[in-house]
């Protein structure tokens, strides 16, 4: 049972993933084949090992399976809802038991679903769909349901505000769209003094989506320069699908400037078709970003541990801009491998699978346990079930800056 499965992932982790090398041991001592009772134990015993390889981006989905409707928050061993898509669960709730399991024990016993032993860090929704149920007071309640509940809604947002230009991206994965809404507030990002940006839960996308908003944030010329090499496993059916999406992409643009972009990025594909591990930085590629702002306003980026992949991009980047403060808590560390590919297992399951690697993981700069690192740490407490704790540290930062 799941044979089928098994041999799919084995063969994508040997012949397809780009950590094939960083992670042979893993791989070499790939889980032996055993009969599963249902989807379920077949589902849980995959994701505690692809857990093991540290790498948000490889991972199995159960397309058939219920999804939390809440999102949790560990601190001093006490669980606390922070989002709810569940009527009888309101934000705040205190949960005293998972199943029929206490908290301390499903941490004694399920580390290996939640990926960390930060609680900061703790990913539970893999440990929320193993329980079903919670126990708050005197009440046993489900918490899972057929569709899969938004947490992260799309916004894309440009607001003046009393004191300061708010910007809200919840991901980069309309480009045209963020372009768009850039280019109409072109002016009003200019003549701002002090801007705040929001990428928390930033759910990732292209970092081409965000690449025009950087010289409006600068008056000087900043280059960036990646001195490490970066790796794409060019294999065939690597190549075949990313030609395919970038065609896609390219027939449903108008700005050439974009269509250029994109066709830079196919002639990547074809030119190294089916050539496997390829060092494409082998020239040290460096990026000019053009100020193009006669001021250098005080900018305050905010993140958190779910904004990832294109968002953790932007918040590296912004912060060797003088003028940008980071506040928050670290990013998820997802980009050490990335460029997935989804492979359809049998139509009940789906692997996610990275096809890039970032060479700063061989000089042990991985990114995976600890995410990119912020300007202004703010940790998590209850207090922010009431208060944007993160959104009022940094609008108290301005303010004392207009005072002084």
């Amino acid at each position: 049972m799941y044979t089928n499965e098994i041999d799919t992932i084995k063969h994508q982790l040997i012949n397809e993933y780009a950590g094939y090398q960083d992670k042979k041991s893993l791989i070499d001592n790939f889980p032996k084949y055993t009969r599963y009772k249902n989807s379920n134990e077949f589902y849980f015993h995959m994701t505690k090992y692809l857990n093991k390889f540290q790498d948000p981006h490889l991972k199995i989905h159960n397309t058939k399976s219920l999804h939390p409707n809440i999102r949790v928050q560990l601190f001093e061993n006490h669980l606390y809802i922070i989002d709810s898509k569940n009527q009888n669960l309101p934000t705040g709730t205190l949960i005293k038991m998972l199943g029929k399991s206490t908290v301390e024990e499903v941490l004694n016993k399920d580390k290996d679903l939640l990926k960390s032993s930060n609680p900061e860090r703790m990913d539970w929704t893999d440990v929320l769909k193993k329980y079903e149920y919670v126990t708050t007071g005197n009440q046993i309640i489900s918490i899972l349901q057929k569709d899969n509940p938004n947490f992260f809604d799309q916004s894309y947002q440009i607001e003046e505000r009393k004191t300061y230009l708010y910007i809200r991206f919840s991901d980069f994965l309309d480009h045209t769209k963020i372009s768009r809404l850039i280019k109409q507030n072109k002016n009003l990002i200019l003549n701002a003094n002090q801007i705040i940006i929001d990428v928390r839960g930033n759910r990732g996308g292209s970092d081409l989506a965000f690449f025009e908003l950087l010289p409006l944030l600068i008056n000087n010329d900043i280059t960036i320069k990646n001195e490490f090499p970066y790796y794409h496993r060019f294999t065939k059916a690597y190549c075949d699908e990313r030609l395919e999406v970038l065609s896609e992409i390219i027939n449903q643009i108008s700005d050439s400037k974009e269509i250029d972009e994109y066709k830079t990025f196919s002639k990547l594909f074809k030119d190294n078709y089916d050539k496997g591990l390829v060092n494409i930085n082998y020239e040290q590629e460096t990026k000019v970003i053009k100020g193009i702002n006669n001021a250098l306003p005080n900018v305050k980026v905010l993140c958190d541990f779910e904004c990832g992949s294109s968002g953790e991009s932007f918040v590296e980047i912004v912060q060797r801009f003088t003028n940008i403060e980071v506040i928050g808590r670290p990013t998820r560390g997802m980009n050490d491998y990335s460029n997935v590919m989804i492979i359809n297992l049998n139509d009940n399951f789906i692997l996610s699978v990275p096809h890039s690697k970032d060479g700063r993981i061989d000089t042990g700069k991985s990114m995976a346990k600890n995410g990119i690192s912020v300007n202004y740490y703010v940790p998590w407490t209850p207090k922010e079930l009431n208060e944007d704790v993160i959104l009022n540290i940094a609008i108290n930062q301005l303010s004392n800056i207009n005072q002084n």
